[in-house]
Formats: structure tokens, sequence, C-alpha cells
């Protein structure tokens, strides 16, 4: 578990304090220091910063002030000084649920995942029924790898509200860990259920669908993810693997390009653009694509492989016997991983 795959939920703080008792400033003298789903992160923090440093606000309204601008400085990836404001919040206030969580979520951005599961029990302790407090912290225990009690976690939440789709999700990827592939697929396809716009549920579905052969319901999965996220490499990698082991060559060196627009020179994005010229017999081109991934890492097993077969395929047999020996030397099976996926 990384850190890029911590996402902790939008507006979780939301429901503790912003339908909380009346600010005791005007509306106009609050300005951006709500929990407005218009109001930027900049605008928040200039805006509660004035409230905070204003002398005015009720301690109700410091708190709330205090968290908004919390939250604010994590979202614009300050933790240092989001975890100072939340660190004040709960200090004034030891029942702000909504503080806990985003405390939470700072500490698991910052793998400090023993904190982050104590803030989110907290959470859980003043307010039993907040289930994304539970999803999170199972995202916490996943990421200390201990991947059994995460899913207990998500499941709670499940159990508290069935549609939030986060928590199918996460326990789907918690479950695909655990190899428990067919209750994944289940997860993920519920999560894309209850949120048709989940963009992780789709490429994490595709991912299992194309590594049990439905080739063509991984396609259309990345291929949703790449109508909702153009951006995201994630599925332009999915769809250019799925459509090169499916023999759709010219659509996956399509692909190939569009990725590696997205990521040049990357190392993994030109491994499986060599690979995709290499099965449709562009040797050439599936030569330079491995020569650049092998000048940056030498060891690079499919880079390897890949041009050692690339090369015997032209004929240059002492090259392509040294690449493959090297490659074989590294990983003893890479010749039938190939094999499998239509290369020999």
């Amino acid at each position: 578990m990384t850190c890029k795959a911590w996402r902790p939920l939008a507006g979780l703080f939301a429901a503790a304090f912003i339908a909380a008792p009346a600010w005791a400033q005007t509306p106009a003298e609050l300005g951006w220091c709500t929990g407005d789903a218009n109001a930027t992160p900049a605008l928040q923090i200039k805006d509660c910063t004035a409230v905070i440093q204003g002398g005015k606000a009720t301690p109700l309204n410091l708190v709330i002030a205090l968290t908004i601008r919390g939250r604010a400085y994590d979202l614009v990836g300050d933790q240092a000084r989001a975890l100072e404001d939340l660190n004040r919040a709960i200090e004034l206030n030891a029942t702000n649920a909504g503080a806990f969580m985003l405390r939470g979520a700072v500490h698991g951005k910052r793998r400090a995942y023993d904190s982050a599961i104590a803030d989110y029990t907290e959470a859980v302790r003043l307010d039993p029924k907040l289930a994304s407090a539970l999803s999170d912290r199972g995202l916490a225990y996943a990421g200390k790898g201990e991947f059994g009690r995460a899913i207990a976690d998500y499941t709670e939440a499940i159990r508290i509200d069935p549609k939030l789709a986060v928590a199918f999700n996460n326990r789907g990827v918690a479950r695909l860990v655990q190899r428990d592939n067919a209750n994944a697929l289940a997860d993920f396809t519920e999560a894309i259920r209850l949120n048709p716009n989940y963009v992780g549920a789709y490429n994490s579905r595709g991912n299992i669908r194309a590594a049990t052969g439905a080739y063509a319901d991984a396609i259309a999965d990345y291929s949703q993810a790449i109508k909702l996220a153009p951006r995201d490499p994630t599925a332009w990698v999915g769809r250019c693997w799925t459509r090169a082991i499916a023999g759709e060559m010219q659509a996956a060196l399509a692909d190939c390009n569009e990725l590696m627009k997205l990521r040049p020179n990357d190392p993994y994005a030109l491994v499986i653009r060599g690979f995709a010229h290499l099965k449709s017999g562009q040797l050439d081109a599936a030569l330079a694509d491995y020569n650049a991934v092998l000048r940056h890492d030498p060891k690079n097993v499919a880079a390897l492989y890949g041009r050692g077969t690339a090369e015997l395929k032209k004929r240059n047999t002492a090259r392509g016997d040294a690449d493959v020996a090297a490659a074989k030397a590294i990983k003893p099976d890479i010749a039938e991983e190939f094999a499998r996926y239509g290369v020999k």
C-alpha cells in the first residue's frame, strides 16, 4: 500500500459540524470558511485564517474554522500545517469526530498508520454510525498489511452504509491481495453500480478480467475508465497490454502510443510497447523500445528476453542468445510467460 493509494473521502467531516449551531459572525464575515463544495482550498485557508485570527469567533466556530483550514491545508499538500490545525481543533473539542477523521487521513498519507487507526477508532467511538471512518480505518490497516482486519472494517462500514461505494472498492482491493478474485470482482462491480464514475473500480475490475482471459470485458472496463479520466495513464496501460495479448495489435499499438504521450520514456510503458511491437512483427521498433529500457535498467527481465527474442527473429543469433540467457538467469520461466502471451 503506497501513499498514492490513500484516498480519504471528500467532505467526510461535513456532517460532524457544518450543521452545528449558527456561527457568531455574519455570512459576509465568514466568507469561504465553510464546508461549501464550491470553496477552493486557497479560499478556505484565507478566510478561515481571518476567522481564527479575528478574535471574534465563538469557541465552537473557532473549532470549525481550524478543522476546515486543516482539511484545506491537507488538500494542498501541506500536511504539517494540517496537523497543527487539527491537533488544536481536537484540543479545543475532544468530541469532534470529523477532526479525528481528518487527522487520521493526514496520518495515513504520512504512513503513520498506527496513529491513523487510533484517530479513526476514536471517531467511531464518538459516532458508531460513521461508516466512512470504518472504511478509512480499513485503509490504514491495509497500509500495515493487515488485510483481514481491513476487510472486517470495510464489511462493517458496508453494513452501516450499503451505498458506500468506496468501501466496496477498498474491500475489493484487499481481497485481490488475498487472491480472492471472485469476491473482489463482485465488490468492484458493486462499487461501479453505486458510482458509475468510479475510475479506480473500472481499472481494478479490468485487471481481474484481463488476468482471467475475459479480454473483451476488460477492454470495455478500461475504455470506460479512459472516457472518464483520459489523462490517467492507468487504463491506457491496461488496455494497451490487454489488446496486445488478445492479438488486437493495431489497436494495442495505438493505445501504447497514447500511453507514451502521458508517460514519456517511462520504462514500464516502453516494455509494454516493446512487447506490442514484438508480437506484431515490428522488430526494429521493438528493439528500440527495449534498448531504451535497458539503458536505464540493464537487468529488466522482460526487456532482456524481448530484445533477445527480437534479435533471434532477425537472425542475430549471438546477441539474441546472450540476452535470452541473461533473462532466464534472472527469471527461469520467462520464456513460458512470453509464450502464454503469444510470443515464442
